[in-house]
């Protein structure tokens, strides 16, 4: 059905967070979220009697907006702006659009009120600076503005790999990095670690701080099982590996510098639909027709289908994954300001 009754068809999904154990306990999660254990793109399709597709069924052209929650917007922005040097490029009632200037990736960010849950670790956002030495001005100057941004948690700096980074965990119930990027990892095969920007930003824009936020470079969030869930990124969404190592798997589209880093984990937090990624495509047909080839893996390779929405010309459908992270499939360039749940 391909009316606006998509919206509240979704609305209720999750009521909160539910954490779950893979394995045996899996079709318990299934019961309440519509989280499976992953097969295996190619296995579910064979128990379809379907053909693993030789192209993806996806075709996004960019990883074009993030999604959010926090508690309260009043608290939450303030972080963005006076923290990570970006800007509130919108505001209603219940949510804003927030863009790092180097960055078109922009991030909706929604209020969810005093109970809004805490997200973990592994579901935060990356904001990268140009410089090692930022990092420890960065984690100075937190320290000394904590209690102004009612920061609950700085941790660090500390590294891994090739990474040098301070976390802060902002009154949202959300985790955020500031991380350096060792620019030589290029030289390894990580085509992340060259600059996301073209011009940096200058201090003057971003004065007194010691540090200066250049871009909104990742995002995070946690699999079941590597190999089959990396199938399901190329496969059926479209998406690129763009690095990662023996556990991690960075993924992106098209020719976006940003991405999103994956984590395998045995127990698990899930997240509400709240809290998803938007991919767009070239056309609303394009949605349409992916809605169509989607139905098709419901089950153990989608978790998740809803309704499409049509709006302007445009179109878009909420899913999820066979980890149960939540995706948004849309033809609109502008963000989706609706929770939806």
């Amino acid at each position: 059905m391909r009316t606006a009754s998509c919206v509240r068809s979704v609305s209720s999904l999750m009521g909160g967070q539910d954490t779950r154990r893979a394995g045996s306990e899996v079709a318990a999660c299934a019961e309440t979220t519509g989280c499976t254990h992953p097969k295996g793109v190619r296995s579910t399709m064979r128990a379809s009697g379907l053909e693993a597709p030789a192209m993806p069924l996806l075709q996004p052209e960019s990883l074009s907006h993030g999604h959010y929650e926090c508690r309260s917007l009043d608290e939450t922005l303030p972080v963005f702006t006076d923290l990570l040097a970006s800007e509130v490029m919108r505001r209603e009632d219940g949510a804003a659009v927030v863009r790092h200037p180097n960055t078109p990736w922009t991030l909706v960010v929604h209020e969810g009120g005093p109970d809004a849950p805490v997200k973990p670790h592994a579901n935060h956002y990356g904001f990268r600076v140009s410089e090692h030495t930022e990092i420890d001005a960065a984690a100075a100057y937190l320290q000394e503005h904590q209690e102004r941004y009612g920061l609950t948690l700085i941790d660090g700096p500390r590294g891994s790999h090739f990474a040098y980074s301070v976390y802060i965990d902002e009154p949202g119930g959300n985790t955020i990095e500031i991380e350096h990027y060792n620019p030589r990892a290029a030289l390894h095969g990580r085509q992340i670690a060259a600059p996301h920007w073209s011009e940096p930003l200058s201090t003057e824009r971003f004065p007194g701080r010691g540090y200066v936020p250049q871009a909104l470079s990742h995002g995070t969030m946690q699999c079941f099982d590597k190999e089959p869930s990396n199938r399901f990124y190329t496969e059926v969404m479209g998406l690129n590996i763009v690095g990662g190592g023996n556990i991690s798997t960075y993924i992106g589209a098209g020719d976006d510098p940003w991405y999103i880093v994956v984590l395998p984990a045995t127990e698990r937090t899930l997240l509400r639909p709240v809290n998803r990624y938007a991919l767009r495509l070239a056309a609303s047909a394009d949605v349409l027709a992916a809605h169509d080839a989607l139905g098709r893996l419901t089950g153990p390779g989608v978790s998740h289908l809803g309704d499409v929405c049509e709006d302007g010309g445009e179109a878009w459908f909420l899913m999820a994954d066979l980890d149960a992270n939540w995706w948004e499939v849309t033809s609109s360039p502008e963000p989706n300001l609706l929770a939806l749940g």
